[in-house]
């Protein structure tokens, strides 16, 4: 009898998916208790898709989800996750893994309020070992899993540096602080709702929800002391002197 999948791995979209593969053949190697499911590879032909997703969930004990810029907000991306989420229980875990420069403060809820690991050697290595942890009654001893992943990393490490390139162009979007302090009050709330000890948590809310109202004040109060500041500084240059960044300014009338 085979054993159930402990490791659900979601992805959308070519880079993605290449990442998906590479960690779908990779982790088993790192941790042998590991088996990971993927729809791309664990799907049999003519199967209903939603009910193999349902099945490999009972047992997965750990969700990956393989980010990029461009997938963020891409609908089988949200479906995988809300999936795995509504499978999460105090002793499963959901972590995203972000590709393609993607920083965890790129990465709005829901995905955000989970744990995320860079796709770089240290971060990848905290990942292996929570995953080594979650999926076994008898995990694999840490300083000889660690010892084992320095050996196996170079092999996934060319994987994620050959990664192709983006089919589409992504702009970036500059997120206002309003926005980061409202993220903040709402990932927040979700681990005080999750969490048993979040007092701490808590007593923070209160003063997020007291400074959003003033934001626009503050942040004008600091536009106009930067101004006066920048027109204090070109009064006191001298004609012809360079500015800081290195740029040769021309006396006034020349």
């Amino acid at each position: 009898m085979n054993k159930p999948y402990n490791v659900f791995i979601s992805w959308s979209g070519n880079r993605s998916l290449f990442v998906a593969e590479a960690l779908h053949e990779w982790l088993p190697k790192v941790i042998q208790s590991a088996r990971p499911w993927m729809s791309d590879k664990n799907i049999r032909k003519g199967s209903r898709g939603l009910q193999e997703i349902a099945k490999a969930l009972e047992g997965s004990r750990v969700g990956i989800s393989c980010l990029t810029p461009e997938n963020l907000g891409k609908p089988w991306i949200l479906y995988e996750a809300g999936a795995l989420t509504k499978a999460i229980s105090d002793e499963t875990k959901l972590c995203t893994y972000l590709l393609g420069g993607l920083q965890p403060q790129d990465v709005e809820l829901p995905l955000g309020m989970f744990q995320a690991t860079k796709a770089e050697k240290e971060d990848t290595r905290k990942l292996v070992l929570a995953v080594n942890a979650a999926i076994s009654e008898d995990p694999v001893r840490e300083s000889d899993l660690s010892e084992l992943f320095d050996a196996m990393w170079p092999k996934l490490d060319e994987k994620l540096k050959s990664m192709p390139l983006p089919e589409e162009a992504v702009e970036a979007k500059e997120r206002s602080v309003e926005d980061m302090i409202a993220e903040i009050l709402d990932i927040s709330r979700a681990a005080a709702n999750s969490r048993k000890k979040a007092d701490v948590l808590d007593g923070f809310i209160p003063l997020f929800e007291e400074l959003v109202p003033v934001l626009p004040q503050i942040l004008e109060g600091i536009r106009s002391l930067k101004n006066q500041a920048l027109a204090a500084a070109k009064v006191a240059t001298p004609p012809g002197i360079g500015s800081a960044s290195g740029d040769w300014i021309p006396p006034e009338g020349g």
